[in-house]
């Protein structure tokens, strides 16, 4: 079966495009899952902010209420947390997923780059071959 360049080029630019498109992505997902790590931490300090707090609010403590508050807030923030952790899993996950994405649109552009040059060596060795039958042709008249 004969390949055809053109067919072959195109072929090898869409996969770029497809690549470039794959690696946008994944620059996104990255970038999504970096601001996500950043609001966990945030949320962290926030807590540890507050333990840090609550031993003057522990000790100035006057009724069961003022203690059981610290409880309550405690837990919000470790609600926060949770939620926050949450959706830095999900951004993991998904960055993961576009890197994946972009290995195997990589891989295509890699074979689609060897499909080119293949056709771009039998190109070059089928005109090669023309070229020494001109040669012999000529060399032969000559006699």
């Amino acid at each position: 079966m004969t390949l055809r360049p053109r067919a072959v080029r195109a072929l090898r630019d869409v996969r770029v495009r497809l690549r470039d498109a794959a690696a946008a992505s994944h620059a996104v997902a990255t970038a999504a899952r970096d601001q996500t790590h950043l609001a966990l931490v945030r949320e962290q300090d926030a807590l540890e902010d507050y333990l840090d707090e609550a031993t003057d609010i522990l000790a100035a403590a006057s009724n069961v209420h003022d203690l059981s508050s610290v409880g309550d807030i405690t837990g919000v923030y470790k609600l926060e947390i949770a939620d926050a952790s949450s959706r830095h899993d999900q951004a993991t996950a998904a960055a993961e997923t576009s890197a994946d994405q972009l290995r195997d649109k990589a891989r295509l552009l890699r074979r689609a780059e060897k499909l080119v040059e293949r056709v771009s060596q039998d190109r070059a060795k089928s005109e090669a071959k023309v070229e020494q039958r001109m040669n012999d042709d000529m060399t032969t008249r000559k006699k």
